[in-house]
């Protein structure tokens, strides 16, 4: 199946994704070395950690509310909020002055609101899609999500630190056209019972009650705690690793031993990272196509281990040919695991609970994001071979998690 023959809104939705995607990483890699300028780092690991906790709620509040109300509305409501939200950051940096808790201040509404509109936007599309479209629309969703990051990333290197009042003002204006292009071809996917939702929405301890019973699907709970391991191990290459090869790689090393370029570890961050996107958008399509009739456990399994193994060799060598070509393998494991894992998690969400139960798998994820900070402070007291060795362990439990649910005897797992 091509993207041409897919649902008309799920074609809108990703045509979305990218705008979004784009005017997002154009800020997103840059606030924390904003903050860190203005208020020193201490003070900006706290606000860090706030915006985090406010992107939490805000997934748990729309998850839930998006069950009982609807997609639409919970969608445009985030989507204009956003648009508001960058509005006030662009005034916090206006010609008239630069006021950075003000802009923090903006950064939680804007958080706050991403985490209401993440969960539903996913189902969103899971409840217009069919399970055999599924794989199709997930590869395509994570190629243009990272055409988004390449080009939103580069838009953010050359304006932001120098026109951060018109970067803003122009993510808020792209947000409003997220906004009127919902308003006008996005209808609305799921009608809930209207005497539930009548009868319910005054009791607001029946939202944590519908978490509480998340936890009790097995099935569910392992796939997020073993999804929780792959971030964590994959965001440990801007941060713990990043922070080792910059102290490791002070002075300037030969590239390759028959070249005659010179980087020190903060270029080959940079390489390293470069090399990782350029792989997935270049060739994220064409490796789907040559493995489009393999069968979808042996896909997740073998890319999980690619993965897994190629970050175990980035986490402790320095030798940047190396670094290189693991970050190639990694990139290979990454296309093909990451399309497969995302069907898997869109056909075991009940109908009737689709946003909730995203809700409840973006939290993990931001878990997993938050132990890549763990690591990075775990680097002041042990030694690198042993976090090679916790990164390692973190991929063999992961790898061993997906190869138990996804056995074919398995009554939850299809195919």
């Amino acid at each position: 199946m091509t993207i041409t023959k897919l649902n008309p809104t799920i074609k809108i939705r990703l045509f979305l994704l990218l705008i979004s995607t784009v005017s997002t990483m154009a800020v997103l890699p840059y606030i924390i070395i904003y903050f860190s300028g203005l208020v020193g780092t201490i003070i900006t690991g706290i606000l860090f950690l706030a915006v985090m906790f406010v992107n939490v709620l805000g997934s748990i509040l729309g998850g839930y509310v998006s069950d009982k109300i609807g997609r639409k509305r919970i969608i445009l409501l985030s989507e204009f909020i956003i648009f508001i939200g960058f509005v006030c950051a662009a005034f916090a940096n206006s010609p008239l002055g630069t006021f950075p808790y003000a802009t923090f201040v903006a950064f939680l509404v804007i958080q706050f609101s991403t985490g209401v509109g993440n969960p539903v936007y996913q189902a969103l599309i899971i409840d217009i899609s069919l399970p055999e479209e599924r794989r199709v629309i997930y590869t395509y969703s994570y190629w243009i999500r990272n055409i988004g990051i390449a080009i939103g990333s580069m838009i953010g290197a050359f304006l932001f630190f120098n026109y951060i009042f018109p970067l803003f003002i122009g993510v808020a204006v792209a947000s409003l056209c997220v906004f009127f292009i919902t308003l006008l071809f996005i209808k609305e996917t799921y009608t809930p019972a209207f005497e539930k939702v009548r009868e319910n929405s005054y009791k607001s301890f029946l939202m944590f009650k519908a978490y509480i019973q998340i936890l009790s699907h097995r099935f569910f709970a392992i796939f997020s705690i073993a999804s929780l391991l792959i971030v964590s191990v994959e965001e440990q290459l801007t941060n713990y690793i990043g922070v080792r090869l910059a102290n490791e790689i002070e002075n300037p090393v030969p590239l390759a031993p028959f070249l005659l370029i010179e980087i020190d570890g903060v270029n080959l961050l940079g390489i390293l990272k470069s090399t990782n996107t350029i792989i997935i958008v270049c060739f994220t399509i064409l490796v789907t196509k040559q493995i489009k009739n393999c069968n979808d456990r042996s896909l997740l399994l073998i890319g999980l281990i690619l993965f897994f193994g190629a970050y175990t060799v980035i986490s402790i060598s320095t030798t940047p040919y190396i670094l290189i070509i693991a970050i190639i393998i990694a990139s290979i494991g990454e296309m093909i695991h990451i399309p497969v894992k995302q069907t898997m998690l869109s056909n075991i969400v009940p109908d009737h609970a689709r946003s909730t139960y995203m809700a409840a798998y973006s939290i993990a994820i931001m878990i997993g994001v938050s132990m890549a900070g763990v690591f990075l402070i775990l680097s002041s007291w042990l030694p690198p071979s042993l976090l090679t060795f916790l990164i390692g362990s973190m991929g063999v439990w992961s790898t061993l998690l997906f190869f138990n649910l996804t056995k074919q005897e398995s009554p939850l797992y299809n195919k």
